[in-house]
């Protein structure tokens, strides 16, 4: 029986529960929290969707974690940037967790500031980390899906209020959905990254650089004549060592011939 499936579980568990729970965030606080402005993280903030948040976040954390251990588990060796990735971005998100941002405008506090650069962390590493998974194990969809993370964590940068673009581009009109979009995206990620953990790595297709390659038969392939004439001197001895009775003697050319010559001197 093949047990390799049943690693997958936990990770893509984590990824859709991480979903569920930020959906029914968004439910219960949809009159308070403007889903086009407003920051996702804003959600914490209220007590009908603060569990829901801090639940959600906690369970993509445990994915993300888990996708590194099945990594390590099927890979050791071949995946060991994209562990410490996925770890740092489910340490990131659990600092998120655990510091809300701030109510405020802006960054007030010490927690507020540390939610920010965790924030940073998640949606930096967990990209970079998904797309080497997917080449790693050739799975297209998630280098795909770990391509469009980073281009819409680039339209979030863009769009967020205090970027050199963001008047440009009316950027605070809707940085709050591309945030939404990028969150929805490394959800995926994880999601698709914990199927691809959770089996075997790829067999290489590329042929090694070296390889051994077996000599023919020589009853099957006989040397021609040339051949043969190219290796005669390393095959007929120069020299001719005969006991004729009076001592060695060193001869050259047919062995039979020297040695009749030297018994008619004698």
């Amino acid at each position: 029986m093949n047990e390799e499936p049943v690693w997958r579980w936990p990770g893509m568990a984590g990824a859709v529960a991480a979903l569920a729970s930020m959906a029914y965030a968004h439910v219960v606080a949809a009159g308070a929290v403007d889903p086009m402005r407003g920051l996702i993280s804003d959600y914490a903030l209220f007590d009908a969707s603060a569990w829901a948040m801090a639940g959600g976040t906690i369970m993509l954390a445990m994915g993300a974690m888990w996708v590194a251990y099945g990594l390590a588990r099927v890979d050791p060796a071949g995946s060991a940037a994209a562990r410490v990735l996925f770890v740092a971005g489910a340490l990131g998100l659990l600092l998120t967790a655990v510091f809300p941002t701030d109510a405020t405008p802006g960054v007030a506090s010490a927690g507020g500031e540390i939610h920010r650069w965790a924030a940073a962390v998640v949606f930096t590493a967990l990209p970079c980390a998904g797309w080497m998974t997917g080449r790693r194990f050739r799975r297209p969809a998630l280098s795909a899906v770990s391509t469009v993370s980073t281009v819409l964590l680039a339209g979030f940068l863009a769009t967020h209020p205090g970027s050199p673009v963001a008047e440009l581009i009316d950027g605070p009109a809707y940085y709050g959905l591309v945030e939404r979009l990028l969150l929805l995206a490394e959800m995926a990620l994880v999601f698709l990254a914990a199927r691809s953990a959770g089996g075997p790595v790829p067999a290489p297709t590329t042929r090694p650089l070296r390889e051994r390659r077996s000599l023919p038969d020589a009853g099957e392939r006989p040397l021609s004549d040339a051949n043969k004439s190219d290796i005669s001197p390393l095959t007929e001895p120069h020299f001719t060592y005969a006991n004729v009775g009076y001592g060695s003697v060193v001869s050259e050319g047919d062995p039979h011939a020297r040695i009749e010559s030297d018994r008619a001197a004698a």
